[in-house]
């Protein structure tokens, strides 16, 4: 008996040290940052691996079936949702217990907007979670955002969603972008971030961005450029100049993840006026002292640096070459630059990227909000996207909608097979933290399909917003801010405006992204420059995101222009003569898209 014990803990023995042995291996043929401590070492490995290892199981045992059956997979995770929240008193005063089928829950649950959730919401976040949820259920956090009101929105974000978004996502990355989701190195992302401000409710639950989440946990953070541990500065110049420190000095980073299209603008716009001071951190180890930081803040980050005057010296070489192709210089090992460029305004951004980045080509590979994980791009890079549903992760239908986002007459909302290509749609989202038929305002265009998913790109908001640093200002939340304000010019009558982001705007000027605003006005005098800021002023006290931008200069002040008398009514006439809108159809566009239309309004300019 001993001698079979025995025998088995030599087997045993054998097989730990074949597994370590595999491992080391495998660790000393993957190419590596030199910016890694044991920690992050270790970490960065077992994200890496570990992720891998659940997708391929995700893939093969959740996800790959459900391409074959899409509505099939639809209603599974539907009806398991049901079940999981039938309990509670949102699933009780909907009747979820009547629902057996796909085709039950969407006859009796109507579609919905976020103030059909509000109260459920606000009982959740005082701690009541059977408001919304089964027993045994966490709210991990509050996803803020702004809708289409211009109020705030709290999207919880439940540990059972997050279980079940974890593995689909992973499984579907394994899937379809197994290269791009699961890198065989332990190279670091470049990744740039101001510190989020969190709030948090009276039960200790934080609110605010999703992706906040991923700068202050170290097994995550490993991965990027910018440990958790830098991760402390709210003021976004500041941030961006920490950012490029920590990121330029490690010459084999292999990715560039910035988020949004206008994101990665602002990060290259930034490094070409300021990479003098940049440069000069990085030989001398240290922040310049010019930087507006505390002393914790600036102790912190310069305990991160060493003195590195070789690569500051290579660096400096490489942009006094100039910025075109500049990124495959800087960093030789470089394989993609991960931004989303769906729709018009961010295919702008896109197309003035181009030029730094030297034929890395530029991947936007998921699509998604803080309501959840909408689709994975089945294209290549530099192609526009085809995202295509992730079937266990939510339930998405389709609302027909026209080119300006409005709902087509008595239209109701498609499922995934029933959509056309070509045809516009507002999507309707079923998720696993407790939305139901939810309609998030995005706009997308079937583009193609994926076996039995269909392919979709994003379009515009359905209903039309300013969006120059994530902050997503609703055309209503902007038109009362301007109204409250002109109401106070006693010699000034609001004639019309429109809007149009910085990108459009032929003379910006240095500095953060900021709106241009066009307005004709009556009156007898001129507004003064202080009564124009009061339309900034005003917007800020009442969009509590935009003003959180606006405080750390993310976003700039905004460019007043007043145009002349007669402007609009000369616009209106240019859109029925270059175009089939006829009179009763027409509606003066909030915010402008093309710098064609821009431009009209610029050269009537006062």
């Amino acid at each position: 008996m001993l001698q079979c014990l025995l025998t088995v803990l030599w087997w045993i023995a054998i097989g730990v040290l074949t597994v370590l042995l595999l491992v080391v291996v495998d660790l000393l043929r993957m190419p590596r940052s030199r910016f890694h401590s044991w920690i992050s070492f270790l970490y960065i490995y077992f994200m890496r691996r570990v992720m891998m290892l659940v997708g391929c199981y995700g893939w093969w045992r959740r996800v790959r079936a459900s391409y074959s059956d899409v509505i099939g997979a639809q209603e599974q995770f539907v009806l398991s949702l049901l079940r999981q929240n039938a309990a509670s008193d949102y699933g009780r005063e909907h009747r979820f217990f009547e629902m057996k089928s796909l085709q039950d829950f969407r006859r009796l649950h109507p579609v919905t907007e976020y103030e059909h959730y509000k109260a459920y919401i606000e009982r959740a976040m005082e701690g009541d979670l059977r408001a919304m949820y089964g027993a045994g259920e966490k709210v991990l956090m509050y996803g803020c955002s702004s809708g289409t009101t211009g109020t705030s929105k709290y999207i919880p974000t439940t540990s059972a969603s997050m279980k079940n978004t974890w593995v689909q996502i992973m499984g579907a990355g394994y899937g379809i972008d197994r290269d791009g989701s699961f890198p065989s190195n332990l190279q670091k992302v470049m990744f740039i971030a101001c510190a989020p401000r969190w709030r948090y409710t009276n039960t200790g639950v934080r609110i605010g961005p999703v992706s906040g989440v991923y700068l202050d946990n170290p097994m995550l953070s490993s991965q990027q450029t910018l440990p958790s541990q830098a991760a402390i500065i709210k003021s976004e110049a500041e941030a961006v100049h920490v950012g490029f420190v920590l990121g330029l000095r490690d010459r084999d980073v292999f990715a560039w993840e910035a988020g949004f299209a206008f994101g990665l603008w602002n990060q290259l716009q930034f490094l070409e006026q300021h990479w003098r001071t940049i440069v000069q951190d990085i030989g001398a180890g240290r922040l310049s002292p010019e930087l507006n930081l505390s002393e914790r803040q600036r102790a912190t980050i310069d305990a991160l640096l060493t003195p590195d005057p070789d690569r500051a010296a290579e660096l400096h070489r490489e942009f006094e070459r100039g910025f075109d192709g500049i990124l495959p210089r800087l960093f030789p090992s470089m394989k993609v630059v991960s931004a989303l460029y769906s729709g018009s305004s961010m295919a702008v951004y896109r197309e003035r990227c181009m030029r730094y980045l030297g034929g890395i080509p530029m991947q936007s590979r998921w699509y998604g909000a803080s309501e959840g994980m909408l689709g994975l791009n089945v294209r290549g890079p530099n192609q526009s996207p085809a995202y295509a549903l992730i079937p266990g992760c939510s339930l998405i239908e389709f609302l027909p909608v026209d080119e300006s986002g409005e709902a087509e007459a008595d239209a109701a909302p498609l499922l995934a097979t029933e959509v056309e290509i070509g045809r516009l749609y507002e999507v309707i989202a079923t998720t696993s933290a407790g939305l139901y038929r939810y309609r998030l305002g995005d706009v997308v265009r079937v583009v193609g399909s994926f076996h039995q998913s269909p392919t979709f790109d994003f379009e515009f908001r359905a209903k039309q917003m300013l969006n120059v640093h994530m902050e997503k200002v609703s055309e209503a939340a902007f038109t009362a801010a301007l109204q409250q304000a002109v109401a106070g010019w006693s010699d000034q009558r609001l004639v019309d405006f429109t809007t149009a982001e910085s990108v459009l705007d032929p003379a910006p000027g240095a500095g953060p992204p900021h709106y241009l605003v066009l307005l004709e006005l009556s009156g007898d005098t001129a507004p003064t420059q202080e009564q124009l800021g009061e339309i900034d002023s005003t917007l800020q006290q009442q969009h509590f995101v935009y003003k959180s931008f606006r405080v750390k200069d993310a976003i700039g002040p905004m460019r007043v222009v007043l145009v002349a008398a007669g402007t609009f009514a000369a616009y209106r006439q240019h859109v029925f003569d270059t175009t089939q809108t006829i009179m009763q159809q027409y509606k003066q566009p909030r915010v402008l898209r093309t710098q064609e239309k821009v431009q009209f309004f610029l050269d009537r300019a006062m």
